[in-house]
């Protein structure tokens, strides 16, 4: 299944340009027993797209009662294995099914294993046989239960969790650059066979946008997913927003992807140096900041595990009306139904809006000051 928005074929034969596209845009992750009844709280109906486990199947009928217009991903790992999970494990194959050249060794020969995750062996993107086994079990198992797609995470640019330039040398991969491209081959490899099979493509690419490397293999991916989730956007785990060339790198991976016509999957953490508010503001009105409009993309936030629905996320703005422009530093763009304004530098800027509109805090507004690295999204 493409979920992209494409437009229709005039009488002439010229492509007409795509509607714009109104309705929900949130992200949900809610990948676990502990979190089930999230999609039925109160973004219940606004979500474009939820992240559950594979395990979690027999909840998807009251899940699309309460969401009908939402996409539901299950969460399969492609970098690492693990030995629990039964048919519908959290990695695509569990360790007993793998074959020893599925996994990844140090110069020794032993199994390489996460340090940051207990139970995770490192699996070899560029095996042929993993490949293979790996799509034909996640394939089988979504269709069966149901699910639109797959989030497939840890389709990493770089090894992680301790391994290669970040810990123990990997004897398959003598350079993080080489895993990498293992890593598009495995996509390649893998990736139309699932959107064959109908099912939704979204790896959670982990890379640095400022790395050329990692930007070039990540686009590489692009001809076969339908969506690309960015899940440090417009900060780390618990840092302080980004800002500079960290905050307009990451901001431009969602144009990339979106002038590809693959949609783009956006989740903040928090809450971070500023705090859950502040990073929500600023997460989403940066998504709406690069938003073309028409892509079925979506922005989330995660903090605590609660509901991370609030009125942050509340006020339907519509659609842009135009591109973003830059003020002094800060960016502005005008949608139908309000106005989005982005501080990403070191300094508190002032600025004078074109129209009266209503900020969260002040109510209505014709002048608002951004502290630095910060952002507002105004209703008119």
């Amino acid at each position: 299944m493409d979920s992209a928005i494409s437009g229709e074929t005039a009488a002439s034969g010229e492509t007409a340009a795509p509607e714009p596209l109104a309705g929900p845009r949130g992200l949900l992750v809610a990948q676990s027993w502990d979190h089930a009844e999230l999609p039925l709280g109160a973004g219940a109906g606004q979500y474009r797209v939820i992240l559950l486990q594979a395990s979690m199947g027999a909840l998807l009928p009251d899940i699309r009662a309460a969401n009908p217009q939402a996409l539901l991903f299950a969460y399969q790992k492609v970098g690492g294995m693990r030995e629990d999970g039964g048919d519908r494990p959290s990695t695509g194959l569990r360790v007993d099914q793998a074959e020893e050249s599925w996994f990844l060794h140090d110069a020794d020969g032993n199994r390489l294993i996460y340090c940051d995750y207990d139970g995770v062996w490192a699996a070899d993107p560029g095996s042929p046989g993993y490949r293979a086994a790996w799509l034909a079990a996640v394939r089988e198992r979504l269709l069966a239960d149901g699910f639109d797609g797959v989030m497939m995470d840890d389709t990493n640019t770089f090894p992680g969790h301790c391994l290669g330039s970040l810990g123990t040398p990997i004897a398959e991969y003598p350079t993080d650059a080489a895993y990498g491209d293992a890593v598009v081959g495995f996509m390649a490899a893998v990736g139309p066979g699932l959107r064959e099979a109908g099912l939704a493509v979204a790896p959670n690419i982990a890379m640095n946008p400022w790395d050329d490397t990692m930007l070039a293999q990540s686009r590489a991916m692009l001809p076969f997913i339908t969506h690309w989730m960015r899940e440090y956007w417009m900060r780390w785990d618990d840092s302080a927003n980004f800002g500079g060339g960290e905050w307009s790198d990451t901001l431009a991976t969602m144009t990339i992807a979106e002038e590809a016509g693959v949609d783009y999957l956006a989740l903040t953490y928090g809450p971070g140096e500023e705090g859950s508010v502040e990073g929500q503001r600023y997460g989403r009105a940066s998504w709406l900041l690069a938003w073309n409009g028409t892509r079925a993309s979506a922005w989330g936030y995660w903090g605590d595990g609660e509901d991370p629905w609030g009125p942050d996320w509340a006020p339907d703005v519509g659609v842009p009306t135009g591109p973003a422009e830059s003020r002094g530093g800060v960016w502005l763009r005008d949608y139908t139904g309000g106005l989005v304004v982005v501080n990403p530098t070191e300094e508190a800027v002032e600025v004078a809006l074109d129209a009266a509109s209503t900020d969260p805090d002040l109510g209505p507004v014709e002048r608002v000051t951004l502290p630095a690295r910060s952002g507002r999204v105004l209703v008119r």
